[in-house]
């Protein structure tokens, strides 16, 4: 099984984001490399002045320019968890479902208890029993690192703010889950028009572009370039999963065909299978300051029967 990763507190969900996109690299299939680094040489070692000879002054300083701390044109301001937008997930969800992060890890808990969660290492899907503001794994759930293992664990909910407990798989020590935050991003009012537009990853330096254009439906198609997938059209539906909400909460549905010519760079993505799974909005800093605001991106989380995961940050394009 292969897990594919791209780039595109509580914490903006792009923070969890950027740090996973780190484990582009094929995860879990003895995949993955070093990184090298440029290394730049020692300046020569100029010979010691006389000690009577003063010290030339200091040329006089440029004048500083001030940063600029004004909205980024296409920003908007970072919601707020203590005034959440109308009918967002922040202001009418249930206490457990929502976005979580944490610095290495992300979840995308739905209203059913329906869980998806990725960390630096591999993949979690299932589902959880809420009793009150305590949680447990069904016994659908599993962890995918090379080969699937059934998950055990519980723990609880602190509403509207934080996840937390302990899991088991496989044969290992129990390890704790979290605790994970509730994301701004769950204070986002969103609606199916939201996602509607041409959206792509632009950064191609972990070897892995994807770009999807979606319409009014939430039907898309795209395609994937780059050493990690191969070239690959790619269609599908990006829909909300609770329709006639203003929850950030989607699912995500992909298909892929090689789309390579004369056997080059052809598609690595699974061609017979579709991908599924949970997506939701994102906000990526449009600059240094909250003041420059924040640009949207698409993350999902899907995978094939056969625990073939691919995510994505897909940043909104003009």
């Amino acid at each position: 099984m292969k897990t594919k990763s791209l780039k595109g507190c509580a914490q903006p969900l792009w923070i969890a984001a950027t740090v996973l996109a780190a484990g582009v690299a094929v995860t879990g299939c003895g995949g993955g490399g070093g990184g090298g680094g440029v290394g730049f040489p020692l300046p020569p070692v100029a010979p010691a002045a006389p000690a009577a000879t003063a010290p030339a002054p200091a040329p006089p300083s440029a004048p500083s320019t001030p940063p600029n701390r004004d909205p980024v044109p296409g920003s908007e301001p970072l919601p707020s968890l203590s005034a959440p937008q109308a009918g967002s997930t922040a202001a009418v969800g249930n206490d457990s479902e929502g976005i979580y992060v944490s610095l290495l890890d992300l979840a995308l808990v739905g209203a059913d208890g329906a869980i998806a969660s990725k960390d630096h290492i591999g993949t979690l899907w299932g589902s959880i029993k809420v009793t009150g503001l305590d949680w447990s794994f069904n016994p659908d759930t599993a962890y995918y690192f090379i080969d699937a293992s059934p998950v055990t664990g519980s723990g609880t909910f602190t509403p509207k703010k934080t996840m937390k407990g302990t899991y088991v798989y496989g044969k290992r020590e129990p390890s704790a889950f979290g605790p994970l935050t509730y994301a701004t991003e769950n204070a986002l009012a969103v609606s199916q028009d939201s996602v509607v537009g041409k959206w792509a990853n632009p950064d191609s330096n972990f070897g892995v572009g994807l770009s999807i254009e979606v319409d009014a439906t939430g039907a898309f198609t795209g395609k994937t370039a780059g050493v990690q997938v191969g070239n690959c059209s790619i269609s599908g539906v990006l829909a909300q999963a609770q329709p006639g909400t203003s929850k950030n909460m989607y699912g995500f549905k992909l298909s892929a065909a090689d789309a390579s010519t004369d056997g080059k760079d052809a598609c690595k993505l699974k061609t017979d299978r579709p991908y599924l799974g949970p997506a939701a909005i994102v906000l990526v800093p449009a600059g240094t300051f909250d003041s420059n605001g924040y640009f949207r991106s698409i993350f999902f989380l899907v995978r094939t029967t056969n625990g073939a995961t691919l995510s994505a940050g897909l940043r909104k394009q003009p």
